[in-house]
């Protein structure tokens, strides 16, 4: 499901003018990017596009320490449980902050159009090109040494924003404080910010979103360990049971189309990626086996194929459906049976939505 991306020369690459994703031509090689708008995860689809760089040989994706969007809009910080992912998926994180913005002509308590400080990403992205331990190494090193200097760094840049454009921001005396307890007891931050996530997965196993279709099974939260002791808390959006398997379960829904769009089953594919590669998985009444599955639900489609499956299925699957899908979906298909056939922990499901 990968589509060709840009490639960018590293002499002359600035990170606020490049795609949300793309290709780095360094003298050492190629580096995959992307790059994150918000440090929240759903604030934009930053899977999908990490999704698209992860067959380059080293990756890394920019992430913004801060986002503080006026005192009328959102606040949001960067969470322990994002940093995970990045260690356990190998991808190495180079940690941002905003240094302009621009009033919104459209809200008058928020700022817009919000640009990373260039030179801070740039010297990151030397250092990495150079460094030789694994992403989880870079990025402990990188919160444990840095992340209290960026962190403040970003609320200073703010400041200043906040006077340039006569746009108050959010109060930073509890921010201040948190960085502050961060550089006495790094720990801590971890217990904080995981409790956090845990929370963010509780309350989203009880939330059904008005796009999705979720009728095979129960949203369910996982707490998963490294191999290091971390732990972090995620959701699935469905856990269902067949012939004594557990399947963890991502569905996409396309209420108006056939099937969903690229950066969506990407986004699913994605979370499957840490799924699929769970080492053990255990209930309190002992170990569960398991295998990972990207349902698709798509508006009028007929019967139900599941892939892999052998060429007679899928032409006849597709001869059912000759009035419904369109020449994007046929290639989306054929792609996802790729997809199946190289990582065979991975299950996809289409069918039609009720």
């Amino acid at each position: 499901m990968v589509e060709e991306l840009p490639k960018y020369a590293f002499d002359t690459f600035l990170i606020n003018s490049a795609g949300t994703a793309g290709l780095l031509e360094t003298p050492d090689g190629t580096v995959g990017f992307s790059k994150w708008v918000s440090p929240k995860r759903t604030r934009s689809y930053p899977f999908e596009r990490i999704y698209k760089t992860y067959n380059a040989p080293k990756i890394i994706t920019v992430i913004p320490i801060i986002k503080d969007e006026g005192r009328d809009g959102d606040l949001d910080k960067i969470q322990a449980s994002t940093i995970s992912w990045m260690n356990l998926l190998n991808i190495y994180i180079v940690l941002g902050y905003y240094d302009h913005a621009l009033a919104s002509r459209r809200y008058t308590g928020k700022i817009t159009r919000q640009q990373l400080n260039e030179v801070h990403v740039r010297a990151q992205i030397v250092e990495i090109l150079a460094y030789k331990q694994s992403a989880l190494h870079w990025n402990r090193s990188l919160i444990e040494d840095r992340f209290r200097a960026t962190f403040e760094q970003s609320l200073d840049s703010y400041t200043s924003i906040s006077q340039q454009t006569n746009v108050p921001v959010h109060e930073q005396r509890g921010l201040r404080a948190y960085a502050a307890d961060l550089e006495q007891d790094l720990q801590q931050f971890w217990i904080r910010s995981l409790r956090g996530s845990r929370g963010a997965a509780l309350r989203e196993s009880r939330t059904i979103h008005a796009l999705e279709y979720l009728g095979d099974g129960y949203k369910g939260i996982f707490e998963l360990e490294n191999y290091l002791g971390g732990t972090y808390h995620l959701t699935a959006d469905e856990i269902l049971t067949e012939d004594g398997v557990t399947i963890i379960q991502e569905s996409k829904n396309a209420s108006r189309h056939a099937l969903a769009s690229p950066s969506d089953i990407r986004d699913g594919l994605f979370k499957l990626i840490l799924f699929a590669n769970i080492d053990r998985l255990e209930i309190e009444l002992g170990e569960l086996t398991f295998r990972t599955r990207l349902k698709l639900t798509g508006l009028g489609v007929k019967g139900l194929l599941r892939l892999p499956c052998t060429n007679e299925a899928l032409a006849g699957f597709l001869v059912e459906n000759r009035s419904v899908f369109k020449a994007r979906h046929l290639d989306s298909i054929a792609k996802l049976r790729l997809e199946v056939a190289h990582n065979q922990k991975l299950e996809v499901e289409i069918r039609g939505n009720p």
